[in-house]
């Protein structure tokens, strides 16, 4: 199992969790089409698409998706933000996230990487999670490029997980069994992703690898990575 970054940050987020087999979207942010480019338009096995919240870098081009028949799950439009589906060989649980419109976050199952947490556009995760293996989660912004006087700057630090924030999830959540942290949807202008990548690998264990997803990002996220 591979994950493929089609796009991350404000432009668009898409990421695919693909095999030989079956592929599943995580997020609609992208045009349908540079997934197909992605997936050399063998887009067969893309078993469903699921969304994390209505604001366009993420749920843009849904439609586009539903339109080729492949299912969009969308639990942030239902009362109840956690919810259980399966497509193909994959199992996701979604649960709330903290941002200016209803949103959620996945627990995402598959026999060939174990646990993956994605988590995004949240201010902060009110849960915890065992055996997690690979975690794809939101490192927005950092305080010291933050300019308090920018009129988004509200918008920022509420709906967006800080570096400091994201490394507090990664250490609650660590365990023996984590093989991959990808940092994503960083801000182009409130962040410095080396700076990023080298804050987190300081605080996880020997072994763990860690990512910055940007676009044409492949990692291979095997359980036993030899």
């Amino acid at each position: 199992m591979r994950l493929i970054v089609v796009g991350t940050g404000s432009s668009g987020n898409t990421y695919l969790l693909t095999n030989e087999h079956e592929t599943l979207v995580i997020d609609c942010g992208m045009r349908f089409m540079e997934t197909k480019k992605t997936l050399n338009f063998n887009v067969r096995g893309i078993v469903g698409a699921i969304t994390t919240h209505m604001h366009g870098d993420h749920s843009k081009y849904a439609h586009e998706y539903e339109a080729a028949g492949i299912p969009v799950w969308k639990p942030f439009e239902c009362e109840n933000l956690r919810q259980t589906a399966g497509f193909g060989g994959f199992t996701v649980k979604s649960f709330e996230c903290i941002h200016n419109v209803p949103c959620v976050g996945y627990l995402i199952s598959h026999k060939d990487f174990g646990k993956m947490l994605y988590a995004t556009d949240t201010e902060y995760i009110k849960y915890t999670f065992k055996d997690l293996s690979v975690m794809l989660i939101e490192a927005n912004w950092q305080e010291e490029y933050v300019n308090r006087d920018e009129a988004k700057y509200a918008h920022v630090l509420t709906g967006h997980m800080s570096l400091g924030t994201c490394m507090d999830a990664i250490k609650a959540n660590c365990n023996p069994k984590l093989n991959h942290v990808i940092l994503c949807h960083l801000s182009g202008g409130n962040a410095v992703a080396a700076e990023c990548k080298a804050a987190v690998e300081a605080i996880v264990p020997a072994g763990v690898t860690v990512d910055v997803a940007e676009k044409g990002l492949v990692v291979d996220l095997a359980e036993v990575p030899f």
